[in-house]
C-alpha cells in the first residue's frame, strides 16, 4: 500500500511539471481548463488522504474496505473533470447530475479534511453549509437567499465562485509548483547549506542559539510558507540547540514558534496567501511581494531584539568557534543554492512570467546545479528527483483539500448574499470610527484564523472582511494584509495558537506559557498591521513621497526600539522602572503621532532623544558583542 501511495503522490508532482511547462498543448496541441486540472489533482490528493490516514486521523496503511471513499471520491473528481467544459455552459439543463456529484462529494471532502487537520476547519465549514440551507429563517441584516438542499449542493460542486473557484485554481496551479521548489531545495542539501549559513552568522553572537532559530526560520520561511511545518522542521534542531545554552524551554518554543510564524509573512511564498491576494485582489503578484519586505523585515528585528535581551539577562552565551562553520566555508560549498533564488526573482520581477513557471524555473536551476555540487555529501540523483516528486505530492494533500473546503464557505456567502452584507454589518459594528473597525476586524481576524492553516485564514478573511475595509476607505493592498498579519498572529495568540502548541510539544513545555511568551516577542506585528492601514507609505512601492516614507520608516524604528525597551526591560543594561515607563510612553507617543499624521516633527525629535539617552553606550560600543 506504500508503494501505491507514493505512485499516486509521484503522479500529483508530475502533473504539476506537465501543467506549468505547458506540455499538453506543446506537444498534443490539446489545450486544459484550469478547473478540469485543478479537478484532476484534487481527485488524486483526496484519494492519496483517504490511502493513507484512517478514520481517526493516524498515517498507517489501509484496508480495502477503508480505500473505498477515496476510490470515489477520485472517480467523482475525475468524471467532474471530464464533464466540466459541458456543465459550465449548460449547468442549468443539468442540475440532477450536477447535485447527484455534489450530494456524495462534498462530504467526502469534509471527511477527508477533518482526517488532515481535525475538526476546527470542519466545524467552520460546516456552520456554514448550514447558513446556506437555514439562513433564509434568520431576521435581517444576516437572512439568506432561499436555496434547496440539491440545487445549492450543485452550486457548490461546480460553480467557479465555489469548490472550483479561485482557492482551488491558485492552489493546483501557483503554489504546488513552490512546494516542489522547496522539497528539492530541501532534498539538494539546501536546508543544510541554510541551517548551518545561519550558525555561521548567528552563532558567533550572544545568545546565538536563539538568533540561529530567528535567522533558520525566516530564511525556511521564504519557501516553506507553513508555520507549523517551519517549527517542525526548524524546531527539532534549534530547540534543544537553545535549552542546552541556557535557554528555558518556554522561552526556546517562544522563539520558534514566532519565528517560523514570520515565515508566512516573508517574501516571495508568504505562506501561499501572497498567490491568493493576487488573484483576489488583482493587484501584481511582484507588488505584493515587494510590499510585504519592510513588515516582515520589521517583525523579525523586533524578535531579533527581545531575544536577545533575555540572552542578556540570562546570560547565553555564544556557540564556540570550534561548534561553527565559518561563514565563508560554508558559502564556498553550498554557493549554488543561491542563482535558483536568483533566477526566481528575475524571472518573476524582470521577466514578468508567472510566479509558478517561475517557481519550476528556479527548481530545475536547483536540479541542474545540485547534480553537479554536492552539499555536505549531498549532490541530487535520480533517486533523489523520485524522492522529491514523492514528497511533494504528499505535502500536497493538505492544502489543496483545505482550499477545496474553503471553496464551499466562499460558495455559501455568494450564494445567499452575505458576502454583499457582511461589509455593512460590519460597519455597522463600527460606526463611523475607522479605528474600531480596525479593531473589530483585528479580533474577527485572530478569532476566524484559530487552528486554521495559512491559505484557509487568509481565503475566509479575504472574503468576509476585507471588503468592509475596503468601503470604509482603506487602500485593497493594506487592507488584504492587515487580515492576513492578524489571521496569522492567530497562530501564537491564545487559546489555540497552533504554531506554539507544536513548538510546545517539542520543547516539552505548556502550549499557553508559550503562546504568552510569543506574544511579548512578536508584539510589534500587532501594531504593524495599523501602521500600514493608517499610513499605507510603510508598504514598498505605494508611494512616491519620499519624506513620507523617511518619517514612516524613521518613526517605526523608534517605536520598534522604545516599546521593545519597556517590554524587555533591556536596552544596553537592565533598566528601571521608571525608565522602562518613560520609553514606553515615548514609544506610544511616537506610535500614535505615526498612526494621526500629527505633530511628527516632535515626535521623532522626543523619540530620538529618548533613544539616543537608553542606547548611548550600546552605540559606542556596538548592538551586538562577539566573542
Amino acid at each position: 500500500m506504500s508503494r501505491l501511495n507514493d505512485v499516486i503522490a509521484c503522479v500529483i508532482a508530475i502533473s504539476i511539471v506537465v501543467w506549468t511547462a505547458d506540455l499538453p498543448r506543446a506537444i498534443l496541441g490539446a489545450t486544459l481548463m484550469a478547473q478540469e486540472f485543478a479537478l484532476w489533482i484534487l481527485g488524486l490528493c483526496l484519494l492519496l488522504t483517504f490511502l493513507s490516514r484512517d478514520y481517526s486521523g493516524c498515517k498507517r496503511d489501509m484496508t480495502l474496505l477503508s480505500q473505498a471513499p477515496g476510490w470515489a471520491a477520485f472517480g467523482l473528481c475525475v468524471y467532474m473533470a471530464i464533464r466540466y467544459r459541458v456543465m459550465a455552459e449548460e449547468l442549468y439543463y443539468h442540475l440532477n447530475e450536477a447535485a447527484v456529484i455534489g450530494i456524495f462529494l462534498i462530504p467526502l471532502v469534509l471527511e477527508a479534511l477533518r482526517r488532515l487537520v481535525g475538526y476546527a476547519l470542519v466545524v467552520i465549514v460546516l456552520l456554514f453549509l448550514a447558513y446556506g440551507i437555514f439562513g433564509v429563517y434568520l431576521p435581517e441584516p444576516v437572512t439568506a437567499r432561499p436555496w434547496a438542499v440539491l440545487d445549492l449542493a450543485a452550486h457548490l460542486s461546480w460553480d467557479t465562485t465555489a469548490m472550483v473557484g479561485l482557492p482551488l485554481k491558485i492552489g493546483t496551479t501557483v503554489v504546488l509548483p513552490f512546494i516542489l521548489f522547496g522539497v528539492v531545495l530541501a532534498k539538494s542539501g539546501g536546508g543544510d547549506f541554510f541551517s548551518d549559513l545561519a550558525v555561521a552568522t548567528m552563532g558567533g553572537l550572544r545568545g546565538g542559539s536563539s538568533k540561529i532559530a530567528i535567522v533558520a526560520s525566516a530564511l525556511f520561511g521564504t519557501i516553506s510558507g507553513s508555520a507549523v511545518s517551519n517549527v517542525a522542521s526548524t524546531g527539532v534542531i534549534s530547540i534543544p540547540l537553545m535549552k542546552r545554552s541556557g535557554l528555558s524551554g518556554k522561552l526556546a518554543a517562544a522563539t520558534e514558534c514566532v519565528a517560523s510564524t514570520g515565515g508566512q509573512l516573508m517574501p516571495p511564498v508568504m505562506g501561499a496567501a501572497a498567490f491568493l491576494m493576487a488573484e483576489i485582489s488583482q493587484i501584481p503578484y511582484q507588488e505584493i511581494a515587494l510590499a510585504a519586505l519592510l513588515p516582515a523585515v520589521f517583525f523579525f528585528a523586533a524578535v531579533f531584539l527581545q531575544s536577545d535581551a533575555d540572552s542578556v539577562k540570562l546570560g547565553i552565551k555564544a556557540i564556540p568557534a570550534s561548534d561553527r562553520k565559518k561563514a565563508s566555508s560554508v558559502l564556498n560549498e553550498g554557493w549554488h543554492f543561491i542563482p535558483p533564488f536568483a533566477v526566481l526573482i528575475f524571472a518573476l520581477f524582470e521577466l514578468n512570467w508567472t510566479p509558478e513557471l517561475s517557481a519550476l524555473s528556479a527548481a530545475a536551476t536547483t536540479v541542474c546545479l545540485s547534480s553537479f555540487r554536492s552539499y555536505a555529501g549531498t549532490r541530487f540523483s535520480l533517486g533523489i528527483l523520485v524522492n522529491s516528486f514523492i514528497d511533494t505530492g504528499k505535502q500536497s494533500i493538505d492544502i489543496i483539500v483545505i482550499v477545496a473546503a474553503a471553496g464551499f464557505v466562499i460558495g455559501v456567502l455568494n450564494a445567499t448574499g452575505l458576502v454583499f452584507n457582511m461589509a455593512l454589518i460590519v460597519i455597522d459594528l463600527a460606526g463611523e470610527s475607522l479605528l474600531i473597525l480596525l479593531l473589530v476586524t483585528a479580533l474577527v481576524s485572530i478569532v476566524l484564523g484559530m487552528g486554521m492553516p495559512t491559505v484557509a485564514v487568509y481565503v475566509l478573511l479575504a472574503t468576509l472582511v476585507v471588503p468592509a475595509l475596503v468601503k470604509a476607505g482603506v487602500t485593497p493592498i493594506a487592507a488584504h494584509f492587515f487580515v492576513l498579519y492578524f489571521g496569522m498572529m492567530s497562530m501564537i495568540t491564545p487559546p489555540i495558537a497552533i504554531a506554539a502548541f507544536a513548538a510546545a510539544s517539542l520543547a516539552g513545555e505548556k502550549p499557553l506559557q508559550v503562546a504568552f511568551c510569543g506574544m511579548r516577542y512578536a508584539w510589534l506585528a500587532y501594531i504593524i498591521p495599523f501602521i500600514f492601514v493608517l499610513r499605507p507609505e510603510f508598504l514598498l512601492g505605494t508611494s512616491s513621497d519620499f519624506w513620507s516614507e523617511f518619517e514612516v520608516m524613521a518613526s517605526t524604528i523608534l517605536v520598534l526600539l522604545l516599546m521593545g525597551s519597556a517590554l524587555s526591560g533591556f536596552s544596553i543594561r537592565l533598566l528601571t522602572l521608571h525608565e522602562r515607563v518613560l520609553a514606553g510612553c515615548i514609544g506610544a507617543g511616537v506610535f500614535f503621532s505615526l498612526v494621526t499624521n500629527h505633530f511628527q516633527i516632535y515626535a521623532l525629535l522626543a523619540g530620538s532623544l529618548t533613544t539616543l539617552w537608553l542606547w548611548l553606550e550600546l552605540i559606542k560600543n556596538g548592538v551586538l558583542k562577539r566573542d
